[in-house]
C-alpha cells in the first residue's frame, strides 16, 4: 500500500490558523516536514524534519520505509502557490497525496483591508516579472505574493522602472502575526520602504489597458522630433516577421523613437520589450511614446549593444534597427543567450545588406527570408497627387540555432 503524504496549508500566522482537520492529521502522522519556524511551535508528538525541498523529502521517505503517513507544512493555503504544486508533482507517483487547505494570505488580506478579490488578477510567487507587469497593465486590481521578483519594495521599484510609480499599492506584511503591518501609498513611495520577504500586495490601476492589437500605427501618432523612425509600412512588415507571442521577451536594438517597441508591446501584453539605444534623447522619446500608448511593458535601456545586452533576460525575439557597426558581435551575443531566437533586422544601405547576409551565413541562421519593402507616398503637386518613392528597406529575418561559429 502506498504511503500517504498530506500537503497542509497552515493558514495565516503559522500553526495558529490550522483547521481542525489539519490538526487531527498532524496528531497521527509519523513525520512532519516544514520550515524551522513552523515546526518549532508544533507539539513534540512526532518527529519533525526541517526540510521543504521536494527531492530531499522524497529521498528521506525512501530511506524510511517505516513512515506510513507524513505531512508537509506550507504557510497559507497549500492550494495556491508554486511551492506546494511542485511538492505534489515530485511526490505524486511515489505516494498518495492529499491537500489540506488553510486560510490563504490573499483572502485574509482582503478581509483586513475590506476589499473583495472577486474579478481581481491573482499572481503566485513564481510569476515572472514580465507577467506581473502585464497583469498590472491590464487589470484594475492585481494581488500578488512576493517571490522570485524580490521583496515588496523591489516590486514597487520595478513598477517605477516601467512608468507605473504613481499606482496605489497596499502592502500586507507578517499577516496574522503580532508584527502585522499594512501600508498604502504610491509605488514610488513604497519603493523607499523596507519590508520582510513574505508580503502580499494589492496593486490598483484605475485605467487598465484593454486588450488591443494595433499594427501600422501612423507615423504622426508618435513623438519623433529629430530622431529617425521606422516608417509605418516597414514597421508593419518587420513586427509581423517577429512572430510575437503574448508573453514574448523582445529586444529592440537601436530603438530610436520606440515605434517598433510600442507595436511589439501592444502585441505581447504579457511580455516585456527592452528598448535599447545609446542615444539618451532617443530613450526619452521612447519613454514619451510608452506613456502615450500606455505600453508600460517597455523598459528603456541606455547603452550600446552588445555590451548592454549581457545583463538582460534571454530574448524570444530580437529586432535590430541599428547596430552602429557591431552587427556580428550583437548576433553572437543574442545567439549565445538563446540559440533559437527569432531575429529580424532592417538594412537600408547596400553595405549593411552585404554585412547582414554575411552574418546570416556565418551564424547559420535558419528559415532565412530577405524582403525588400519599397513604399511610395502620395503628395500634392499643382492640384494633382503624385507618388514619391521612399528609400527601399531590406527586412532580413531568420531563426538560430547558433552552433559555435566564431
Amino acid at each position: 500500500m502506498k504511503r500517504k503524504v498530506y500537503v497542509i496549508g497552515t493558514g495565516i500566522g503559522g500553526t495558529q490558523g490550522l483547521t481542525r482537520e489539519a490538526a487531527e492529521i498532524l496528531a497521527r502522522c509519523d513525520c512532519v516536514f516544514g520550515e524551522k519556524d513552523l515546526l518549532a511551535v508544533l507539539s513534540p508528538v512526532c518527529p519533525k524534519v526541517e526540510q521543504t525541498k521536494p527531492e530531499k523529502i522524497r529521498e528521506y521517505l525512501e530511506d524510511r520505509q517505516d513512515i506510513r503517513e507524513a505531512a508537509v507544512l506550507f504557510i497559507g493555503d497549500a492550494g495556491f502557490g508554486a511551492e506546494a504544486e511542485e511538492m505534489r508533482s515530485v511526490l505524486q507517483n511515489f505516494c498518495t497525496i492529499t491537500t489540506v487547505a488553510g486560510v490563504g494570505a490573499i483572502p485574509y488580506f482582503c478581509a483586513q483591508i475590506g476589499c473583495s478579490w472577486q474579478n481581481a488578477q491573482l499572481l503566485a510567487g513564481n510569476t515572472s516579472l514580465e507577467e506581473m507587469i502585464g497583469a498590472v497593465r491590464t487589470n484594475e486590481r492585481t494581488f500578488l505574493q512576493t517571490g522570485r521578483y524580490g521583496t515588496a519594495q523591489d516590486v514597487c521599484g520595478q513598477l517605477c522602472s516601467v512608468g507605473l510609480g504613481t499606482l496605489q499599492v497596499t502592502v500586507g506584511e507578517a499577516l496574522g502575526t503580532a508584527r502585522e503591518r499594512i501600508l498604502t501609498d504610491c509605488a514610488a513611495e513604497l519603493s523607499l520602504q523596507k519590508f520582510s520577504p513574505q508580503c502580499v500586495l494589492l496593486i490598483q490601476n484605475p485605467k487598465p489597458v484593454r486588450a488591443q492589437v494595433r499594427t501600422c500605427i501612423p507615423d504622426n501618432e508618435f513623438f519623433h522630433t529629430g530622431i529617425p523612425i521606422t516608417r509605418s509600412e516597414v514597421r508593419a512588415v518587420s513586427v509581423g516577421k517577429l512572430c510575437l507571442q503574448p508573453d514574448s521577451i523582445v529586444y529592440d536594438i537601436g530603438c530610436g523613437t520606440g515605434s517598433v517597441s510600442v507595436e511589439c508591446a501592444l502585441q505581447a501584453p504579457k511580455g516585456m520589450v527592452y528598448a535599447i539605444d545609446k542615444n539618451r534623447s532617443a530613450l526619452h522619446l521612447t519613454a514619451e511614446n510608452r506613456e502615450k500608448f500606455k505600453a508600460y511593458n517597455i523598459k528603456p535601456v541606455e547603452g550600446e549593444a552588445p555590451n548592454v545586452l549581457r545583463g538582460l533576460p534571454q530574448p524570444d525575439c530580437v529586432f535590430i534597427g541599428g547596430s552602429t557597426g557591431n552587427l556580428p558581435e550583437i548576433l553572437r551575443e543574442i545567439l549565445q543567450k538563446n540559440p533559437c531566437v527569432r531575429i529580424v533586422l532592417n538594412a537600408i544601405s547596400l553595405e549593411t545588406v552585404v554585412q547582414a547576409v554575411q552574418c546570416v551565413e556565418h551564424f547559420r541562421l535558419t528559415d532565412v527570408d530577405i524582403a525588400q519593402v519599397s513604399v511610395a507616398k502620395s503628395h500634392p503637386s499643382g492640384g494633382h497627387k503624385l507618388m514619391q518613392a521612399q528609400n527601399p528597406v531590406y527586412v532580413i529575418s531568420g531563426y538560430g540555432p547558433y552552433e559555435g561559429s566564431d
